[in-house]
């Protein structure tokens, strides 16, 4: 029998995993799949090898730092996205449901619309520096990330 965390049941309740056709994790797979499957993937597995990273059990690490946390709003392919900030919070909130609940802290606090509006505006110049930063930290922590 699995044991379900109770991690998982609130952000089913929060996210509104719950519903029809129109649900909003259903919308969020199509805009994942429209606007990031070609790099990561389908499976969010990425393609390390040419620099983009897997998802799959790492995403929901960034979320331990400030800084982890805004990354994943202002790398290119979530800043300069089309979606608007209320979309973008919804994928990335499907993101670390789908691909990385796991290693998300406890509790895990979804992405709001103002937060991703305010982390668009502040886009540091050398994106790629930061993350590498955040990638440090995070391991001088403790959490393997790659």
């Amino acid at each position: 029998m699995t044991v379900v965390r109770p991690l998982v049941l609130a952000c089913v309740a929060v996210l509104g995993l719950v519903g029809g056709a129109n649900s909003a994790p259903d919308r969020s797979r199509q805009n994942y799949l429209q606007f990031c499957s070609g790099c990561h993937q389908a499976d969010g597995s990425g393609s390390p090898s040419a620099g983009i990273p897997d998802m799959r059990g790492q995403l929901g690490y960034f979320l331990h730092t400030p800084r982890g946390r805004a990354l994943l709003v202002q790398v290119p392919g979530s800043s300069n996205s089309p979606l608007s900030d209320s979309e973008l919070a919804q994928l990335l909130n499907w993101l670390v449901a789908t691909f990385s609940l796991g290693q998300a802290p406890e509790p895990f606090e979804p992405f709001s619309e103002s937060e991703v509006r305010r982390l668009r505006r502040e886009i540091p110049a050398a994106i790629e520096d930061i993350r590498r930063e955040v990638v440090s930290d995070l391991r001088r922590l403790g959490y393997p990330v790659r």
